[in-house]
């Protein structure tokens, strides 16, 4: 899933889903229907849990050298 996107941009990417999961949880606690508890734990959990994963993801899937330069280059 790398796009070329720097990790800036995935991390923002990831807060985004983050906050859109409590953004929906939020209007949840407002809703006064049995169905307001369906929409926060599958819609607003869901969304949290995609913005979690994806930070770690973005996190592990980052090369510890840029442009694939070795420790060894900088030597020089």
């Amino acid at each position: 899933m790398h796009l070329g996107y720097s990790i800036d941009r995935r991390l923002r990417i990831a807060g985004i889903f983050v906050i859109c999961g409590l953004l929906v949880e939020a209007i949840c606690l407002m809703w006064a229907r049995p169905i307001a508890f369906v929409v926060l734990v599958a819609f607003g959990g869901a969304l949290i849990g995609i913005g979690v994963l994806f930070f770690l993801y973005s996190l592990l899937s980052t090369s510890s050298h840029p442009n694939g330069s070795s420790g060894r280059a900088a030597d020089k």
